[in-house]
């Protein structure tokens, strides 16, 4: 487009700098490294030997890198820099941020899963950013590490190909505004004994919103002879009561759950579970976020900027000169488009231009 208002060249660059802000609004000049195993936003870089790094890492390191976001992760420290990296025989490369000179020592406790493959759920996918299948991630995480599941996966069942209705949510599937969290068959299957106990206890029911079973596997389900049919059938009416299940959380849960520990004696399981195991489930979990980026000005100021670190005193001080001249100049050339809300073509930038250099 040649020509453009003033009035609408500002709220555009307006509108650019809102939806930077929004999708990079912390500054990415900390790397969290120093601050050992916490819960923060994770990137993973599939070209750096799959390793998890910290948001300002992913800026100031891995930007040309082929990265996956992970979003949250409990008890992680930075691998940018460290043996991690380099364990599979690639070359040294330091954190930009940190400078180190040498590789620093990985953190043994970082777990890696699947997701820092770039793939998700029980299907072992990619995550299509274009889907409209609703993807949650397992709160407890203890087994699965804390993985994201699409909806239709929980129930166990094909995903539906027809996405023209407005209604995405399968059949079974709860609705998405009575519950606030999930916790994977994945998980519940490892400590089915205390998820058991969890749920014949009186105080379950200010926790739990929706317990929803699994459909049986697809070889299951493709039983065709009469005699496989009703085996299938005695499968189905027996899952209600062996079958593998998921949980959906009331809003609230964390604190139902830290009285449901408060109240039982010191030896039960669930007690022991939810003090020693478990314990971020009875209470809202911190996640560490990088200071905000400060607001960094126009373009004209951080040229100047970026002049007074580069040339002499002398030399700054003529810049910042020529550059306040061209400014009033420029506006004073442009006020009268914005007050008469005309436009402001590339020829009459061009000649503006021209003038200053006579």
């Amino acid at each position: 487009m040649s020509e453009i208002s003033v009035k609408e060249y500002v709220r555009r660059q307006e509108e650019l700098e809102d939806e930077a802000n929004e999708m990079m609004p912390y500054d990415p000049s900390h790397c969290t490294y120093s601050m050992g195993a916490i819960r923060q936003p994770i990137f993973a870089c599939r070209t750096c030997n799959s390793i998890g790094v910290c948001y300002s890492c992913s800026i100031q390191c891995h930007s040309t890198c082929d990265l996956v976001e992970l979003f949250d992760k409990r008890n992680f420290s930075c691998d940018c820099g460290t043996e991690k990296q380099c364990d599979n025989g690639s070359e040294f490369k330091p954190c930009n941020i940190r400078k180190n000179t040498t590789q620093d020592i990985a953190d043994m406790g970082n777990r890696y899963g699947q997701n820092f493959k770039g793939l998700f759920c029980s299907c072992h996918t990619e995550y299509d950013p274009n889907t409209t299948v609703t993807m949650l991630q397992c709160v407890l995480g203890l087994e699965c590490n804390e993985d994201w599941y699409h909806d239709h996966c929980i129930l166990g069942i094909e995903k539906n190909p027809d996405t023209s209705t407005g209604d995405r949510k399968p059949p079974g599937f709860p609705d998405l505004s009575s519950f606030d969290g999930f916790i994977s068959w994945v998980c519940i299957d490892k400590y089915s004994s205390i998820f058991e106990k969890l749920l014949s206890h009186e105080r379950s029911d200010k926790i739990v919103a929706h317990k929803v079973y699994r459909k049986l596997p697809s070889n299951q389900n493709d039983l065709t002879s009469d005699c496989d049919i009703a085996k299938k059938r005695r499968l189905e009416e027996a899952e209600d009561s062996s079958g593998s299940y998921s949980l959906f959380l009331k809003e609230g849960y964390r604190e139902e759950f830290k009285q449901l520990r408060d109240d039982l004696p010191e030896g039960d399981p669930i007690k022991s579970f939810l003090t020693h195991t478990a314990p971020f489930l009875t209470h809202d979990e911190k996640v560490y976020e990088p200071p905000k980026e400060e607001e960094q000005g126009s373009l004209l100021e951080l040229g100047e900027h970026a002049l007074a670190k580069s040339l002499s005193h002398q030399q700054t001080l003529a810049s910042l000169v020529a550059f306040q001249q061209i400014k009033s100049k420029l506006t004073d050339f442009l006020r009268p488009f914005a007050e008469n809300d005309t436009v402001v073509s590339e020829s009459d930038i061009k000649n503006f231009f021209d003038t200053q250099k006579k």
